[in-house]
């Protein structure tokens, strides 16, 4: 089994152990992810479904250049593309890493609304990206 599957597995695994302890009222957590979360569009993003798996995917990715966590520098709104980037600082190596997450998807987009209510504006008015393959 190679190191990627391994590390999505243990990723899945660790999903399932977090959602069982998760409740509908935790800010930043959507109950309602699917099958598709993380998994890449055409474009390479990433696709988010809340605010929280974005945070947990940059903590989990580890430093491509020494391997130790990477610490969230800024949070970039690009919801008028229907995207969110997140910039984040090796604190060991000083590397920088950009990871920029898909929330044009109807998960994401109904999450927020549930979570706006009727102050709610869809910011990106295109379709939603189509997902490839999980990473």
């Amino acid at each position: 089994m190679g190191l990627r599957k391994l590390w999505r597995n243990k990723q899945d695994q660790e999903q399932e152990n977090d959602e069982e302890l998760r409740s509908e009222d935790e800010v930043g957590f959507n109950i309602r992810r699917d099958e598709y979360l993380y998994w890449r569009t055409e474009e390479g993003y990433i696709i988010a479904q809340d605010v929280t798996c974005q945070y947990d995917y940059v903590q989990n990715a580890g430093c491509t250049a020494c391997g130790h966590e990477l610490r969230i520098a800024a949070h970039l709104n690009r919801a008028g593309q229907g995207l969110s980037e997140l910039v984040a600082i090796c604190p060991q190596c000083h590397t920088r890493a950009n990871f920029i997450f898909d929330i044009s998807n109807d998960v994401y987009q109904t999450w927020w609304e549930s979570q706006l209510g009727s102050l709610y504006v869809r910011q990106y008015d295109g379709p939603a990206r189509t997902p490839l393959l999980p990473e």
